[in-house]
């Protein structure tokens, strides 16, 4: 298949899944969407068959940024890597719309974070950051990890 048809087929999902988070976060459609890890894991199933013919070799290639822009320059690697992108900009989307809903944080001052978050990855986190912090809602971590032993 065609890289471009691949990159226009696979935007479909994922754009719908960001404004099913954007427009309407709370619908049964964007909690099913979300809860379901659907998007991520066929994101997920599609990166591992760019990925997979280039392996074992490729993980020694990412020690220096030339050996990376080796890598990146393997027959479908570039995609490969714009997906890897997608996959994990959509979890933090989604970590951070979820965090949001928990601490009880207005979905207008989210938007603009979730927004960043698609566009900007991290960017879009540290906005999240910023909003928490100014919301006086920033006291735990957004997914705090389990206690020990419970």
């Amino acid at each position: 298949m065609n890289e471009e048809l691949i990159l226009s087929v696979l935007n479909v999902p994922v754009l719908l899944g960001w404004l099913a988070m954007v427009l309407a976060p709370r619908a049964r459609v964007t909690r099913w969407l979300l809860e379901s890890d659907v998007v991520p894991l066929g994101i997920g199933v599609l990166y591992l068959a760019l990925v997979a013919p280039h392996l074992p070799g490729l993980l020694r290639e990412f020690d220096t940024l030339a050996h990376i822009d080796v890598a990146l320059h393997r027959p479908g690697m570039l995609l490969a890597g714009w997906i890897h992108y997608l996959a994990f900009d959509f979890l933090v989307g989604r970590v951070v719309l979820a965090d949001a809903q928990r601490r009880g944080i207005s979905h207008l001052l989210v938007v603009p974070c979730l927004l960043m978050t698609f566009m900007l990855g991290p960017v879009g986190y540290l906005a999240y950051a910023g909003v928490r912090l100014v919301s006086r809602r920033f006291r735990s971590a957004v997914a705090p990890l389990p206690v020990p032993g419970t």
